[in-house]
This record gives structure tokens, C-alpha cells and sequence, in this order.
């Protein structure tokens, strides 16, 4: 199976991070909205000149998450708008891609209680590809969605997640998250205790993305490591700045 771009500016892209979703009503007033922006930069190992900047903006609104980023390089400029129930489930995503050469792209995924469709336009060609069957029990990710996920992830415990991932070419994957340590990390944007999650996918040259979120609350995503899918090279992600003004 060709697995591509599952994850987002995974970071992030874009990737990203603010309150813990579990305590989103402990951290702020009830009924209150909040927005939380950060940036990052994401270097292609053996390919720098490709490096990318990637900006995320996270919106938490009274029965919803809306996430935002810009990711721009020296080859295209890509938007993705993705909104996401309190808990982290993707609702509804939109990604749009144009090139330095003037050629555009967009996809668009939405859902329902078990099927997820994702309709691909390119020009004048549109595409739609309907992925019947939600495993029971598993967590809908998508490409910037998995980083809000991990907010609420159950530090203090071994607990491990069961992750169903797609991403905007109508692929899909099965993935395992868990813990794995605690380390201090040092980036552009400073140095932080972090603790380390491992996501494993089931793809012999796809295995694995490492990703360090802070300790401290509220548990920013600091830095990720790892493929975007079986044929790119290995990204470094790191936090330069937050928040943005």
C-alpha cells in the first residue's frame, strides 16, 4: 500500500500545541474562545533547501476545534483547515496546495458515524474515494489532527492509543501511539522536559514518527522526527516560535 503525507506538517506541521483538551474548562472561562498560534520549521534530512515554515493556528470554540496552518516552501504554498470534535475526532478537512509554477490543487475529507470520503480536484479532473470502515474502538486522525490528539494523551500512565489515520490522497493506515521517555529538548524557540511519544505504523519502510511534547502544561509540541510517508525523507521539526502575535 502507498502511504503518503499521512501526517501533517506533523507536524507538522504544523502540526502546534495549547491546553490539554481534558482541561480546556479548568484553563479558561466557560464559554470563553481561545486561540493559540505557533510556528515551526520543518527540514527535509539530505534536502535542505527544501525546508519548509510551517504557521498553525489552533481556534477552540464552544463545540469545536478549529485548526489552521500555512506551510510554505521554495516549491508551494499549502493551506489545510481542519475542524475536530472537543475530543480530538476529525469532523471535516480541507487542504489546498498551489505550486511557485501556478498549478492548484485541493482536497476535501468529511465524515460520518463509520465512512470517511475524500474528493480530490486537480484542474479539471475531481476524484472521490470512500473509505467504508472506521475501525471500532480506533481514533480518526488526519494530517494535523494527530498533534491535538496527543494533548490529551495519558502521560502519567502506559496506556497505549489505537489510531486510525488518512490522509488527504484517500490512503489510510492503522497506528499505535505510546510513551517512551523523558528528555530534554532544545530548539529555535528554547529548551523544554518533553515527553517522548513513539506513533508506529504497520509499513516496513514507514515504521515509526517520534514526536517530544512539554511536560509542562500545555504540553506544546516541541520537535518531531520521522517520514511522512514510505518515499520522503525524514523531516525534523522543530518549534521556533510561540505564540505568534
Amino acid at each position: 500500500m502507498t502511504i503518503s503525507r499521512l501526517i501533517l506538517f506533523f507536524l507538522l506541521a504544523a502540526l502546534s500545541l495549547g491546553l490539554v483538551l481534558s482541561e480546556k474548562t479548568e484553563n479558561s472561562p466557560a464559554g470563553e474562545n481561545r486561540v493559540e498560534q505557533y510556528q515551526y520549521e520543518a527540514v527535509p534530512m539530505g534536502k535542505e533547501e527544501d525546508t519548509e515554515v510551517i504557521e498553525a493556528s489552533f481556534s477552540f470554540e464552544n463545540d469545536c476545534i478549529v485548526v489552521s496552518s500555512t506551510k510554505v516552501s521554495q516549491k508551494a504554498q499549502e493551506r489545510t483547515l481542519l475542524k475536530l470534535t472537543q475530543e480530538g475526532d476529525l469532523i471535516s478537512g480541507t487542504r489546498r496546495r498551489v505550486a511557485n509554477s501556478g498549478s492548484s490543487s485541493q482536497a476535501v475529507i468529511w465524515r460520518d458515524e463509520q465512512r470517511a470520503y475524500i474528493e480530490r480536484t486537480s484542474g479539471e479532473r475531481k476524484e472521490t474515494t470512500v473509505i467504508k470502515m472506521i475501525p471500532q474502538g480506533s481514533t480518526l486522525a488526519v494530517e494535523g489532527s494527530l498533534v491535538v490528539l496527543l494533548r490529551s494523551f495519558p502521560y502519567q500512565s502506559a496506556t497505549t492509543w489505537h489510531l486510525f489515520m488518512i490522509d488527504f490522497r484517500g490512503k489510510s493506515i492503522g497506528a499505535t501511539a505510546r510513551q517512551t521517555g523523558i528528555e530534554r529538548i532544545t530548539v529555535p524557540a528554547g529548551d523544554f522536559f518533553c515527553y517522548q511519544i513513539e506513533i508506529y505504523f504497520g509499513v516496513p519502510s514507514f515504521r515509526h514518527v517520534a514526536c517530544w511534547l512539554s511536560i509542562d502544561k500545555p504540553h506544546v509540541l516541541v520537535k518531531s522526527v520521522g517520514k511522512r510517508g514510505p518515499f520522503t525523507p525524514t523531516y525534523v521539526t522543530s518549534l521556533i516560535r510561540r505564540p505568534l502575535p
